[in-house]
């Protein structure tokens, strides 16, 4: 009998590839990451977890709007148990190093004091800036690949385990020499200097635990 099997499809991956490229050159963005600790604990249930993200989207809109970033004016990628916001240059990198921090920590405190402990969130948040690439998938560059590392780092888990706060910032060496210790109105001394080291990242970086009754500027 003649062989009727289908035969098997032929991807033109070649052509696919070469015409994704990128859409524009690199521009330089404030990165703002944050990520919920403990987001796959066991007691947390799928509607928990819902919950969660609800109230961390909502956490940190309103805290870049109290800050004057509009969040429409960023990109925002998701990340399952976290956000990754990309702040276009226009806006001055310190009101993330000083305001955004205490607003977020409001908001978390906020939310927590109304919902159960399993819908409750704790957030680590990384601060970095730097040129990134956008192309059709979406955005790269090693900037980010550091925030991320800084974000994924055993200095700040451990502060945010060892603190009664909902909030541990980690900031990159680079912004706290350039943005945060500056800041004119902000405490430069309340981040402490300590080393982050994942994957291939051995780096400097500074940790900041947002106290709730700060005043905002």
């Amino acid at each position: 009998m003649p062989n009727r099997e289908t035969p098997a499809p032929r991807w033109n991956i070649g052509s696919k590839l070469s015409r994704v490229g990128p859409v524009a050159n690199a521009m330089h963005y404030t990165i703002f990451a944050v990520d919920v600790a403990g987001f796959n604990a066991p007691g947390r249930t799928n509607l928990h977890r819902l919950i969660v993200r609800s109230g961390l989207y909502r956490a940190v809109e309103d805290a870049l709007a109290t800050s004057g970033v509009r969040w429409r004016a960023c990109h925002r990628i998701d990340l399952g148990d976290g956000v990754l916001v990309l702040a276009p240059g226009a806006y001055p990198k310190a009101v993330f190093g000083e305001r955004v921090p205490q607003e977020l920590a409001k908001n978390l405190s906020a939310h927590n004091s109304v919902h159960s402990p399993e819908e409750q969130i704790r957030l680590r948040m990384a601060l970095h800036a730097g040129e990134i690439t956008r192309d059709a998938h979406g955005f790269t560059g090693s900037a980010i690949i550091h925030a991320f590392r800084l974000l994924d780092s055993r200095a700040v888990k451990d502060a945010l385990s060892a603190s009664d706060g909902d909030l541990a910032v980690i900031a990159s060496n680079w912004f706290y020499e350039e943005v945060i210790r500056h800041i004119q109105f902000g405490d430069p001394g309340a981040y402490i200097s300590v080393f982050a080291a994942v994957k291939e990242t051995t780096a400097r970086a500074w940790v900041h635990l947002p106290a709730i009754d700060a005043p905002a500027v």
